[in-house]
């Protein structure tokens, strides 16, 4: 009898780089996560360090060694957040990233010798949805939002992830929802992602801080010198008035999004994942209480993703499945 097969999925984050050892389940039977370096030096060296030592965990080496293992791993998967060129396995730019045209592939294949693949963070966590996550079970139309960082999305049409001509297709963080709005990392003015994302979220916070608005996140803002989206998901739940008031006006630009969406492709759902709607459904809520009032007639069915923070490391590895070992993996 043959050692037991499994992938590496490596999900790349601005603010933290998970990666996991997955077998053709999904279930992860391993995991590590640290810190996103923000250098570019420093990210391709803590990309080596992350794969070597799952690697030598799968191989039951080191302190981290596994009961099932040694394990035959038969790829590496590498989501990213932003633009990727998938024959050669390039990252081509990530607006929250210190990079600009990573060869991710040739650099993990080159050391280790195992064949990999780089996709695009959101459409990794859709096709991982697709294969493994209970909300997606029986669907085969649906859009995948993940909301951290930045905003990224997957779309599935008839159960196959759509890439579309350029490598662009699903990018709703880039979707103009204020024209006049604040400047976007990507260089336009009223992306969702500068009116929505965690960072938004966290600079709007601190902006009604630095103007003399008070309350919990006050207190926050003067102990730790800023304010994330998480403090303010926190402080909402709370009933700070400041923190309501910042998720109230994300959520009506989300809203704006998730319309606009269903009115383009008219999926079967919208899942929405990532760090700011892992811990907390608020800015959901938010975004569903200002659809009421945008279009109170037809609204999308909105799923919140339970996948939480191993989503985009379950969507790796299930790329790895797809194209590498060419065994399509369905909900068990």
């Amino acid at each position: 009898m043959g050692m037991m097969q499994a992938a590496i999925g490596i999900d790349v984050g601005g603010t933290k780089m998970a990666g996991g050892i997955v077998d053709a389940a999904g279930e992860i039977l391993y995991s590590r996560t640290v810190a996103t370096p923000l250098h570019f030096g420093e990210l391709e060296r803590e990309l080596l360090e992350l794969v070597g030592h799952l690697l030598d965990a799968a191989a039951g080496k080191g302190a981290e060694r596994l009961d099932l293992a040694p394990l035959e791993i038969v790829g590496i998967g590498v989501a990213v957040p932003g633009t990727v060129e998938r024959e050669q396995g390039v990252a081509i730019g990530a607006c929250n990233l210190p990079w600009q045209d990573f060869a991710i592939t040739k650099l993990l294949e080159d050391r280790f010798a195992i064949a990999t693949r780089v996709e695009n963070d959101a459409d990794a966590a859709a096709l991982g949805a697709l294969r493994y996550a209970p909300e997606a079970r029986g669907l085969r139309n649906f859009v995948f939002m993940t909301i951290g960082t930045g905003i990224g999305g997957g779309i599935i049409l008839n159960g196959i992830l759509h890439g579309g001509e350029w490598p662009l297709a699903g990018e709703v963080g880039h979707t103009i929802v204020q024209p006049d709005g604040p400047r976007c990392n990507c260089g336009s003015r009223g992306c969702l992602e500068a009116l929505t994302s965690g960072t938004a979220i966290g600079r709007d916070a601190t902006t009604a801080i630095q103007a003399g608005q008070r309350g919990l996140l006050w207190s926050i803002y003067q102990e730790h010198g800023k304010v994330t989206a998480a403090d303010v998901t926190a402080a909402a739940e709370q009933g700070d008035a400041v923190a309501q008031q910042v998720l109230g006006k994300a959520g009506r630009f989300l809203a704006m999004g998730m319309l606009n969406i269903h009115r383009l492709l008219s999926p079967e759902a919208i899942i929405v994942g990532g760090g700011v709607v892992t811990e907390s459904d608020a800015l959901l809520r938010y975004a569903d209480a200002a659809m009421a009032d945008l279009h109170p007639t037809v609204r999308p069915r909105i799923l919140q993703a339970k996948g939480g923070a191993v989503s985009g490391v379950r969507g790796s590895a299930a790329i790895v499945w797809e194209e590498i070992v060419g065994k399509v993996p369905h909900h068990v």
